[in-house]
């Protein structure tokens, strides 16, 4: 049964030092969230409160209204996927898989029919008699996945599951991830640094910075909307520019928000143009760099202090600029919006948010595209 987890003003000093500050977060049952940030931002910290590894110094963490804070690890009914997977590697597959339901003292023949099902959850049937150290990495991670699921845990939680995995086997892994959360219909939590990995898995994201979650949505809402300077910058690449009287002052573009302070136009925001064209932005490339589907380049404009970045497919331009050219530049359209320098606001509650994902993932084919959405986001070199 899917169990939702509340965190309310978790805070958490190590060494003297605060590492969460009144954290708080609201995960719908069933879904898959996020806790993305640079290093140091206490996602790690926030996991390990939430498994029991660590206490917390104020706040509360609950499950289905449950307060979970006193007790100790193993009787919290929480499933984990370390970054290393922790494997036991004098013993079997079946035997790393079902540790946790000796544990339980689960009667032998249950063990084996819950083992048999974890494995082919994973897709990874018949290998129960095979050592752990003969097994690849993208399978190792699969058994440890499988190990914390076989009881049945109302909370799963990875911390950085992908990171030991070259990028081919990561790409796929994280289609298989969520594949198996959404069968299984376990509440998720993971732990990551890794910007494509966290919008292409999650269902919500969580975007920290020193121990405060900064924004709280959908891959598409804080990427294309982020609400703070740090989580428009931290979010791949970004062209951060000047408001003044409501409008981006480089394009003339009306924004919502405040009508004084900055902007984020992505990359793939700017479209090359003809330099003659009505209202484009004069501009002078200095950089061009080719990473196959994506077209990265740098270009000044007179005036503005930092380069433009601009995001291009290479087949829909004639021609390819080389660093000296002048080119023209637009937006793509849409309604930019005025970034707050700072969290003024705490994460939306937990059903609002629920409500939101779940009429995201009931009518996703069904809505309109935003008038401000684009194919793909860029981030940088690969």
């Amino acid at each position: 049964m899917s169990t939702n987890v509340r965190i309310e003003a978790l805070t958490v000093h190590l060494s003297g030092t605060r590492i969460l500050h009144e954290l708080g977060l609201e995960v719908p049952a069933g879904s898959f969230v996020t806790l993305l940030g640079p290093s140091g931002s206490g996602k790690t910290t926030t996991l390990n409160v939430l498994a029991g590894f660590a206490p917390a110094s104020a706040g509360r963490v609950l499950l289905d209204d449950q307060p979970i804070e006193g007790l100790p690890a193993h009787r919290r009914d929480i499933g984990f996927v370390f970054q290393s997977y922790a494997l036991f590697p004098h013993l079997t597959v079946e035997q790393n898989v079902e540790f946790a339901l000796l544990a339980r003292k689960v009667p032998r023949a249950r063990r084996r029919e819950l083992v048999a099902g974890a494995l082919e959850l994973v897709r990874l049937p018949g290998l129960g008699a095979r050592p752990v150290g003969s097994l690849s990495g993208g399978q190792q991670q699969r058994i440890a996945l499988a190990r914390a699921l076989v009881f049945g845990p109302s909370l799963l939680l990875l911390d950085e599951p992908l990171a030991a995995l070259d990028k081919q086997l990561r790409e796929t892994m994280q289609v298989e991830l969520k594949r198996i959360q959404r069968e299984t219909g376990t509440t998720t939590i993971a732990v990551t640094h890794d910007q494509g990995e966290a919008l292409s898995m999650s269902d919500l994201v969580a975007i920290m910075n020193h121990g405060r979650i900064e924004q709280v949505g959908t891959p598409e809402e804080v990427y294309r909307r982020p609400a703070t300077r740090f989580v428009a910058e931290f979010l791949g690449d970004a062209n951060l520019l000047a408001v003044r009287s409501g409008r981006v002052e480089l394009f003339d573009l009306p924004v919502r928000g405040a009508a004084e302070g900055t902007t984020v136009i992505r990359p793939e925001d700017l479209v090359l143009t003809e330099r003659s064209a009505s209202a484009a932005v004069q501009a002078t490339v200095t950089a061009v760099l080719y990473q196959g589907s994506r077209l990265r380049l740098s270009a000044t404009v007179a005036g503005h202090e930092q380069p433009l970045l601009v995001s291009a497919v290479p087949g829909e331009l004639p021609e390819t600029p080389s660093p000296g050219d002048r080119i023209g530049l637009r937006h793509r359209g849409g309604v930019p919006r005025t970034l707050l320098e700072e969290v003024t606001e705490p994460a939306p509650a937990a059903d609002q948010l629920a409500d939101e994902l779940a009429d995201g993932l009931a009518g996703a084919d069904a809505r309109p595209e935003p008038d401000d959405a684009v194919p793909q986001p860029s981030f940088g070199a690969p």
